[in-house]
């Protein structure tokens, strides 16, 4: 069967239905999301094919973006406009016809001015200016060809002044169009002087008896006042900026139930923030996903890094899982602060959690990473992107930073505010006090004590209600396993499966389960067995253990690295820059053993103790970074020291030489066996969308 293409963005008619293509996934469906209810629906893409061959589908064209501004006036017929228009356009015509031709010798200046040295030669005395050529040489481009894209716009020229002829309203047009609707505008006087100085030079060309009648300034004023606004600040301003004066204001996405619809922002807090020990840090990330639905934030990421895949998995997880254990670390973390003095609590609890439908997102680079849009897939989450240069898409987000900052971020020390004239001279650097971890408890505080219990203006109730009512009519999908959850939204990698386990950057990660693995997908070719490739999924902020995929039993399989002690809650971060420090000292890094990397990251930690003094805000937030982790890791003065046990007893962990062989000869013989020895694995990918299980 012939197949073709659908793009990311286009737009699909089916079943008396519009859909977008939101994303493909890697085993060729289309994942896409209805344009009224945003209902998400995965379907192959030869199935589609099918369809669209049978009539029962069909993708809809759509008109360019560069079309869009004559879009009104290419939708009419030719002959609906009276033909002093149509000769109008037909003389227009002329001339980007014969503009057309030139340009297969020279370039568009050069075959304008040719066309214009021929009109004047063939006896035109008045020929069209060249900004007049060329702009209507543009809009028969961009109109696709067609004549209709050249007729007169007199719907953006007002009413005609009663003292104009026909002739001299003609140049009063042109003038308006070649000086004041462009980007570049002449002032109001300007343009009366540029039209009387043409009525002027036209009227040396006729008796005075037909001369024309030359208007005062006033009348001109009044004519360029009773212009259409929008078009004027569309054509000196740009359509973007006039739709944000003139575009009506819609209700935006419209969400039936909780977590229909869930919106993803990033925001940099207006906040300067300082660590434990009073040394300023600089501007934290804010990753915030909201439910459009009762307007309750679902989930959220604070973080001095830009924002990366990495806010963005760690968003989503706070919004799938329950959030009793979020809030019981968040206590903790700020309760455990020597300078905390306040009866840290949260008097309301923060029921949102849940697997969303749909997320809306912008289109920075991070929330396209193909990770993300497996994991989504993987979780039944239709991802839909909001147009470029629509912020206001994703309104109810955007909402909700605008409260933050109002009510919380710029009322607490630190504040830079949200523009220098309204921040004046407030010294926000000296007077930063607060840390991340208060930022946090503050910022959760603020989520579900204040804004879940004050009524909502559009929702004329409060959030947290909205929430539990539609809770009860409409029961969330949640996912039971968080290991589950936190596979899918790893990242995946591909590797090769030895005997000495798997690599990632340099770190070795081995077990027996994996080694029973390879030996079921080693292939035997030319009397040469090869190493298999197997998908790996990792978290980047905590390379302790992996997952590696069982391609049969659709189950990830949990490896842990050699170097357990090491490892733990170790970011990649955090490891490439241990490992520069240890090639700069000339370590083989294939040869070192744990306590090498341990002492490494033992130094790196006290360096950065140091460093958080430094005087380049840089350097301050990598150093508050590794000294952040390792505190979050449970290492308060630095990483653990390695076990008393030899380093031996690590590489017991790799096979031997001799050739292993398994006893098992089925997914199910496995299965058992891991649970006999203990070993758990995460069956991440085998629930399918609507929670049965797939096929294996």
């Amino acid at each position: 069967m012939t197949m073709i293409h659908i793009p990311v963005n286009s737009r699909v008619r089916l079943d008396e239905a519009v859909y977008k293509v939101t994303c493909h996934t890697e085993t060729g469906e289309l994942n896409l999301t209805c344009c009224q209810t945003g209902k998400p629906l995965l379907i192959s893409t030869r199935e589609m094919v099918e369809k669209i061959i049978d009539g029962e589908a069909s993708i809809e064209q759509q008109v360019p973006e560069t079309m869009l501004k004559l879009k009104g006036q290419i939708e009419k017929r030719f002959d609906a406009f009276n033909e002093r228009d149509k000769a109008v356009a037909r003389e227009r015509l002329s001339y980007v016809e014969k503009v057309d031709e030139h340009l297969a010798e020279s370039n568009l200046t050069t075959a304008i001015n040719d066309v214009i040295q021929s009109a004047v030669t063939g006896g035109i005395s008045l020929p069209p200016s060249f900004t007049a050529i060329w702009r209507w040489y543009d809009a028969w481009i961009k109109g696709g060809r067609n004549i209709t894209a050249l007729l007169p716009r007199h719907h953006a020229k007002g009413r005609r002044p009663t003292c104009l002829c026909n002739r001299s309203f003609e140049i009063l047009q042109e003038v308006i169009e070649d000086h004041y609707l462009i980007r570049t505008p002449k002032t109001k006087l300007s343009v009366f002087k540029l039209f009387k100085g043409r009525l002027v030079k036209e009227n040396k060309l006729h008796p005075e008896a037909g001369r024309m009648h030359i208007p005062s300034s006033r009348s001109i004023y009044r004519f360029l006042a009773g212009l259409d606004p929008y078009e004027v600040m569309a054509a000196q301003k740009g359509r973007k900026e006039a739709d944000k004066v003139f575009a009506p204001v819609g209700l935006g996405l419209v969400a039936r139930f909780p977590l229909h619809i869930v919106e993803v922002d990033h925001h940099f807090i207006d906040l300067t923030l300082s660590s434990q020990v009073g040394d300023v840090i600089g501007k934290p990330w804010l990753t915030l996903a909201v439910d459009v639905y009762s307007r309750m934030p679902v989930g959220l990421y604070i973080s001095f890094e830009a924002p990366s895949y990495v806010s963005v998995m760690h968003c989503l997880k706070n919004a799938i899982l329950p959030k009793e254990q979020y809030l019981e670390r968040v206590l903790e973390q700020f309760k455990a602060q020597s300078a905390t003095v306040l009866d840290a609590k949260f008097s309301s609890d923060w029921p949102c959690f849940g697997l969303m439908d749909t997320l809306v997102l912008d289109n920075g680079l991070e929330f396209h990473s193909q990770d993300l849009q497996d994991s989504c897939s993987q979780l039944g989450v239709s991802l839909e992107y909001n147009p470029a240069r629509k912020p206001h898409y994703k309104g109810v987000v955007e909402r909700f930073f605008g409260t933050l900052n109002t009510k919380l971020i710029h009322t607490l020390p630190g504040t830079t505010f949200s523009n220098p004239r309204q921040r004046g001279d407030y010294p926000s650097e000296k007077a930063a006090c607060l840390t991340i971890e208060d930022l946090e408890f503050l910022l959760t505080k603020f989520i579900v004590d204040d804004h879940a219990l004050t009524i909502h203006s559009e929702l004329d109730q409060l959030p947290l209600k909205k929430w539990q009512a539609g809770v009860q009519k409409h029961p969330v999908r949640f996912i039971s396993d968080q290991q589950d959850l936190s596979v899918l939204l790893f990242k995946v990698n591909l590797r090769k499966l030895t005997r000495a386990g798997i690599k990632i950057m340099g770190l070795s990660y081995q077990s027996d389960a994996v080694q029973m693995l390879r030996q079921r997908l080693m292939k035997n070719g030319s009397g040469k067995k090869v190493n298999p490739n197997v998908r790996v999924k990792f978290d980047p902020e905590d390379l302790s253990t992996i997952f590696v995929e069982d391609p049969h039993a659709k189950v990830f399989l949990p490896v842990t690295c050699i170097y357990e002690t090491y490892a733990l809650q170790l970011s990649i971060w955090r490891h490439r820059i241990i490992r520069k420090a240890m090639l700069k000292q000339k370590l083989d890094l294939r040869k070192s053993s744990e306590d090498e990397f341990l002492e490494v990251r033992q130094s790196l930690f006290e360096v950065a103790e140091d460093l958080i003094k430094s005087r380049q805000k840089r350097k301050r937030k990598a150093a508050n970074r590794v000294s952040s982790e390792e505190r979050k890791a449970g290492n308060e003065n630095g990483p653990l020291p390695a076990s008393d046990e030899s380093s031996e007893d690590d590489n017991d962990d790799f096979m031997p030489d001799t050739e292993f062989t398994s006893p098992f000869q089925s997914p199910e013989e496995l299965d058992e066996e891991l649970k006999r020895r203990g070993w758990r694995s995460s069956r991440a990918g085998r629930q399918s969308r609507d929670g049965g299980e797939a096929d294996a």
